[in-house]
């Protein structure tokens, strides 16, 4: 516990020492505390917890937030400094023992009233061996109906043994294989958000696998079913990757590419990218639409991911479709910078993490074809070489010349000239043949003369 989150609990401390029901600290907030965790969110519960959270936003001067306004269910966040989250919530049941009992895991059903935690003491109420399945390493659900009463918890279970590296349970596994179908009655948001946070833990390939075997990862990707054993092995080669992006990265880019969230979005990417077909045509395709019938957006859609996220996965996996329809072989050792140029351009959003998608994918395909991944990947990192080195600081300078200046010097009207004259521009620019505004217009005129031939 910190200094400066001591006081703000002293101050709480002052406002519920009359609470006759004791205050407690409950939840995540004992167990990362019993984990060592110096946190900044502390989970309350106790009685009349609105009370009490006004009262403690109104003394700090900080915000209130109504998480749930449901009648016994209350909660409330008050947020101080921009770094301290304080939540509460009512109380279930008539006694913290009732409150315990019904939550997930023994590792979340631990609490200490607030006036021992700040003396210190060692009183916890431990219904479920909570403190030793932590020190084991161990998620196991508490007793009753818990999976059946928020189905939700199973894709928990294997959230917390990606985040904490810990164990799950042999008993708790077999309660998840028999409850799985359940899943299905949950809210396709609340799915999509904790499959998000379990991917985002690292690694998590063995408890994919896992689940695999539970038949609970059928219940979240049904469309999917098929495609799983080549999809895991891409997910295993993603998180051998990510943590040595050096291996396909030019070594002065960025290495901190993936954190969080898009960690996790690539993951999924990895499990879904099977369901994109390969296109007939050559990897300069520009890239697909959002509104488009692809089966990998309206399962996401389905999920309720958001656009933004729609998006990513999508061309993530459609700079992966390019990347392995034209092999790189234009970041072959003999480069064309021409299609170097076009293959960056078209997924640049998306690039690097579609570039990873591709090397895990080469990796797992390699051992069943029998071949190495070495010009794959060699030619990856000539890919992340030119973007970093040439396209993106070309990307922080000026054009030479925009749809303006064509109609001032050409004396042109706007039309699909214009985009093939703006284009051709650009990649000679960014290229570095041309470096003027005077060879961007010889260029612009050549163009011009050659379409009027035609």
């Amino acid at each position: 516990m910190g200094g400066s989150s001591k006081k703000y609990l002293q101050t709480l401390l002052e406002i519920t020492s009359k609470n006759d029901e004791g205050f407690y600290l409950v939840g995540g907030s004992v167990r990362d505390h019993l984990l060592g965790k110096d946190g900044s969110d502390f989970d309350f519960t106790g009685q009349n917890v609105a009370k009490i959270a006004r009262r403690f936003a109104s003394e700090n001067k900080s915000p209130c937030v109504p998480l749930d306004d449901t009648p016994g269910r209350e909660t409330f966040r008050v947020i101080i400094e921009k770094r301290f989250n304080f939540d509460f919530t009512d109380m279930q049941g008539n006694s913290i023992e009732e409150d315990l009992a019904q939550r997930d895991f023994t590792i979340n059903a631990m609490a200490i009233r607030l006036d021992d935690f700040l003396e210190d003491k060692k009183t916890f109420i431990d219904l479920k061996q909570g403190q030793s399945d932590l020190k084991n390493g161990i998620v196991r659900v508490m007793p009753g109906n818990i999976f059946s009463a928020d189905p939700c918890r199973m894709l928990r279970a294997f959230r917390f043994a990606g985040t904490l590296n810990f164990e799950i349970e042999a008993e708790t596994l077999h309660k998840i294989e028999s409850q799985k179908s359940s899943l299905e009655k949950t809210a396709p948001e609340r799915i999509y958000n904790e499959w998000l946070l379990f991917l985002g833990s690292q690694p998590v390939y063995s408890l994919l696998r896992l689940m695999d075997q539970t038949g609970l990862l059928e219940c979240v990707l049904p469309e999917t079913k098929e495609l799983q054993e080549t999809a895991l092995d891409t997910v295993k080669h993603l998180e051998g990757l990510i943590p040595n992006p050096e291996t396909i990265l030019a070594h002065n880019s960025p290495l901190k590419i993936f954190t969080g969230k898009k960690t996790a979005l690539l993951k999924f990417a990895g499990l879904l990218y099977q369901l994109m077909p390969s296109p007939s045509g050559d990897f300069s395709i520009a890239g697909g639409k959002l509104d488009e019938p692809s089966k990998i957006v309206q399962l996401l859609k389905k999920l309720r991911a958001s656009n933004a996220d729609i998006q990513f996965i999508y061309r993530t996996i459609l700079c992966r479709v390019m990347a392995a329809d034209s092999n790189l072989s234009f970041a072959g050792e003999k480069i064309d910078e021409s299609k170097m140029y076009q293959f960056v351009k078209n997924n640049e959003s998306e690039l690097i993490p579609g570039i990873f998608l591709a090397c895990a994918v080469e990796s797992a395909l390699a051992k069943e074809r029998g071949t190495t991944t070495d010009e794959f990947f060699q030619a990856a990192y000539r890919v992340s070489e030119f973007y970093f080195q040439r396209y993106l600081p070309a990307m922080d300078e000026n054009t030479l010349l925009n749809g303006d200046d064509l109609i001032r010097h050409f004396k042109l009207s706007p039309s699909p000239l214009f985009q093939v004259i703006l284009e051709q521009i650009e990649e000679a620019r960014v290229l570095g043949t041309i470096k003027s505004k005077n060879e961007a217009e010889a260029v612009a005129k050549k163009i011009i003369q050659t379409q009027q031939v035609q």
